[in-house]
């Protein structure tokens, strides 16, 4: 997946970075990680028509000798500059198909895996071709995914994401579009997309508990997102209170402190 450079001594390390101590963590996971040193977490999302939290959401993370982890926020912005994201989407598809295979064979049922997948990697027209193979190579079913964007679709990119989306429904799998509130996640841009979820930004439902102002907007947003055909999830549920209300107002999925963090594949279990 990504080319070996060769190795930095002190004094050049020191002249990029102003510190010889501090390691150069974009290089790093640009020219230095391999696949031995990625990682999967999984975290719990409750749906409420399950009334159970079988859904995980994967985020990737390095665990490496030298830098030690290093979190999406991390690994992501760099990897998104050039075609290693691509790389790291088709190994995230891969090794969610192994840990559901490894689940079911220790009776911990998973019903989804909710996994990102970039921008630069759903505007290529072998995308879908790319995803189907390495699902049926692994004998997963496409019901068990839900593919996550998680950025901006860029309107150069358009109509080649919306194509590509709509294969990936007509294959069995589903789509969502993350982090409503954010940036690129307006009204306009929503409703030219046919996906399954609509995710709802934690920092919107941050005082949902104490203004009614709040409560109104999200009710809204909701209301928009159903009439849209979509369901929706909430990310930043810590509360039961807020996982109750939420549910009274509509909510489909849920994750945050509540339902926990991000654990490792050998803690799903049921």
């Amino acid at each position: 997946m990504v080319e070996n450079k060769p190795a930095e001594t002190k004094n050049t390390t020191a002249k990029k970075t102003g510190n010889k101590n501090k390691p150069d963590n974009k290089k790093k996971v640009s020219g230095g990680s391999n696949l031995r040193s990625l990682e999967l977490m999984y975290q719990p999302v409750f749906d409420v028509r399950l009334n159970m939290a079988l859904d995980f959401e994967t985020t990737i993370r390095i665990n490496d000798r030298q830098l030690g982890v290093l979190l999406p926020e991390t690994i992501i912005p760099v990897a998104n500059k050039s075609n290693q994201i691509c790389e790291l989407n088709k190994w995230n598809i891969e090794e969610a198909c192994d840990a559901i295979i490894r689940c079911d064979k220790r009776e911990a049922d998973v019903n989804r895996m909710i996994v990102p997948v970039s921008v630069r990697f759903l505007r290529y027209k072998n995308m879908v071709q790319q995803v189907v193979k390495i699902v049926e190579s692994k004998g997963v079913n496409a019901d068990k995914f839900c593919f996550n964007i998680k950025e901006s679709i860029l309107e150069a990119d358009k109509l080649q994401v919306k194509e590509n989306i709509k294969a990936l429904r007509e294959h069995g799998f589903l789509v969502s579009i993350d982090d409503f509130g954010v940036e690129y996640t307006a009204l306009s841009h929503l409703g030219q997309y046919e996906v399954d979820y609509i995710g709802i930004d934690a920092s919107l439902t941050e005082d949902i508990m104490t203004n009614e102002r709040t409560q109104n907007m999200i009710q809204g947003i909701i209301d928009f997102v159903k009439k849209l055909e979509s369901q929706v999830k909430v990310d930043g549920v810590d509360t039961e209170e807020k996982a109750k209300l939420l549910r009274s107002m509509g909510a489909d999925q849920m994750k945050g402190g509540f339902y926990g963090k991000p654990i490792n594949e050998r803690q799903i279990k049921i």
